[in-house]
């Protein structure tokens, strides 16, 4: 009887430690295609916001533009006779290259159209503007004496500029134009540049460069694609310029940014207009080119600022699904084959209580009574224990993937079956989160001209004790705290250099400006909160002891040099946990 009922203990321990890991297998992988959309959702959100953030930047450097057109528009109007008749092409040419742009037309009406009679560019020359749409309608109105009304475009007097787009006498280029007319002329001027800085910049921090940065940084992303709703799964709209050429126009675009590899064409195109008409995330499990992926659609409605060139689309997000499965079979064969050393560990234990109880009858009632128990609650231990380690596992794993930590995520895996040890959380400052956070202070030092300055040593190899919300709450505050100091200063003196680098086992992040010298007394008072420098209702004061408070939770330090020659220097050290080399 007793050897039965031992039979029946372990049966039952092994029956239920082997359900209870079945269970948190099939949990776990509910769990992480629930994480893989959150992740699709994180990183679409991002890139959304790094748009919405290079849209501002471009359209602050394309007004820039504008202004600077107008300049040239009115010096090359004092230079030019008021009549086209008695100007030369070679004239604008000159000109052109003495004011350092690409190309000046003169538009004049003729008919019931506006020409170009005279230009730099011979392709611009008899160029007609008739069936240009809004463009006709503002040169109508400036040769009418009035200002531009149109919503699109940049209005400044006597003065308008259209959008970026491609150029009618030669679809290739794309450039930005200035028209210019005050009256004492008979005609428009009409200085353009080729989009060289726009483009500068978009090789520099456009989307592409942003989703590729992601792609890099998580093994698992295999794709980001920018979805026209107006244009994608639509007839190609080609548009055939002046010239005979054929061109397809910046807002019909149907892939405005990222690539489009993984294709899965006529569920692609229903995907992406639900995902608009519904204003909501899909995502679906498919097998394209016989890889299994998983894909999400998330929409982003248009914007009302800019009309001529905000469009909703549509974020597609490709991950790997066949890496998830992999991670999970492996952890299925780890979790048998620790039930199988567990079950023979148990068998084990029952042979020797058998062992025992054959040795002496009586001793073997008392010794089995207490064995009995000493092994059932050891078995129970064990269980709970077993359990405890598993939930460790599964969370650390499913860490790891929010961390988008796959090489860690490989060998803590392949460590399983060996000595078991604890491991501390180990938390990665993303950069996406380092350079939203700058790309923000360079936006805001374009508006109030200052020259702002960053220099970041490569950490993205690095394991930092320090989470992704505090570092960007530690490099705000500094850099703002700059911002608001050299604002008092004259433009040419506005200048704010941000640097994060490591050296010696610490992260170290510095900011300076220059300004009046603090005084050593007022420099410990810096950090008290509410306490500020500035006048008082405008700040709370609370900025420098927030940083302060952020440091001093991972055992960092933060200090203020100020002097005449350097200007003031805050400088953050924060002890990193442990350096990762390389892979």
């Amino acid at each position: 009887m007793r050897s039965r009922f031992f039979f029946i203990v372990i049966a039952c321990v092994v029956s239920m430690l082997v359900l209870n890991n079945i269970m948190f297998y099939w949990t776990t992988k509910d769990r992480l295609v629930g994480n893989v959309e959150q992740q699709s959702l994180m990183a679409a959100g991002n890139l959304r916001n790094a748009i919405d953030r290079y849209r501002t930047s471009v359209r602050y450097v394309e007004d820039m533009i504008g202004q600077q057109l107008r300049i040239a528009a009115i010096a090359a109007k004092d230079r030019l006779d008021p009549k086209a008749a008695n100007v030369t092409n070679d004239e604008l040419a000159e000109i052109s290259r003495e004011l350092g742009i690409s190309h000046i037309t003169l538009l004049q009406r003729q008919g019931d159209d506006i020409v170009g009679v005279r230009s730099s560019d011979p392709k611009e020359i008899g160029l007609s503007t008739k069936k240009w749409g809004f463009w006709f309608t503002a040169f109508q109105e400036m040769l009418a004496g009035r200002e531009v009304t149109i919503p699109e475009g940049q209005k400044l007097p006597n003065y308008w500029s259209g959008p970026i787009a491609h150029a009618d006498s030669d679809p290739a280029k794309i450039d930005k134009w200035g028209y210019y007319y005050d009256g004492t002329t008979d005609y428009i001027i009409n200085p353009y540049v080729e989009d060289i800085q726009i483009k500068q910049y978009d090789a520099l921090a456009g989307p592409d460069v942003i989703l590729n940065k992601m792609i890099e940084d998580n093994p698992s992303l295999l794709e980001m694609t920018g979805f026209n709703y107006n244009t994608f799964g639509k007839p190609l709209k080609v548009s055939k310029s002046q010239s005979g050429d054929y061109y397809v126009s910046l807002l019909n675009n149907p892939i405005p940014f990222g690539t489009y590899s993984y294709s899965d064409r006529e569920s692609d195109i229903a995907n992406v207009r639900a995902a608009i008409e519904t204003d909501k995330s899909i995502t679906k499990v498919s097998v394209i080119g016989g890889h299994k992926v998983i894909k999400s659609f998330i929409p982003v409605q248009a914007g009302t600022s800019n009309p001529e060139e905000q469009y909703p689309y549509v974020i597609g997000v490709v991950f790997d699904y066949d890496s998830l499965e992999r991670m999970l079979n492996d952890q299925a064969r780890s979790l048998i084959n620790r039930v199988l050393v567990l079950t023979f560990v148990s068998l084990v234990v029952l042979a020797i209580v058998f062992h025992l109880i054959k040795r002496n009858k009586d001793e073997a009632i008392r010794f089995t009574q207490e064995a009995y128990i000493d092994e059932v609650n050891d078995m129970f231990t064990t269980i709970r224990g077993q359990r405890h380690d598993f939930l460790n596992h599964v969370q650390t794993i499913q860490s790891f993937l929010q961390m988008k930590k796959y090489d860690d995520l490989h060998r803590y895996t392949g460590e399983l079956m060996g000595e078991i040890r604890q491991v501390n959380d180990i938390i990665q400052i993303g950069h996406p989160a380092v350079a939203a956070i700058v790309q923000s202070k360079v936006v805001t030092a374009m508006d109030k001209k200052i020259d702002f300055r960053h220099e970041f040593a490569p950490i993205g190899n690095l394991n930092l004790g320090i989470t992704s919300v505090d570092i960007v709450i530690i490099i705000g505050n500094l850099v703002d705290n700059a911002f608001d100091e050299v604002v008092k200063l004259p433009v040419a003196e506005r200048v704010v250099e941000l640097k994060c680098w490591h050296q010696a086992g610490h992260l170290l992040i510095s900011v300076r400006n220059p300004g009046p010298v603090i005084p050593n007394e007022e420099k410990a008072k810096l950090f008290i909160p509410g306490y500020s420098t500035k006048p008082s209702g405008d700040h709370s004061g609370l900025g420098l002891a927030i940083t302060k408070k952020r440091v001093d939770a991972y055992k960092g330090s933060i200090t203020v040099q100020s002097d005449e020659l350097h200007g003031t220097v805050f400088t953050v050290s924060m002890p990193l946990q442990r350096f990762v080399k390389s892979s």
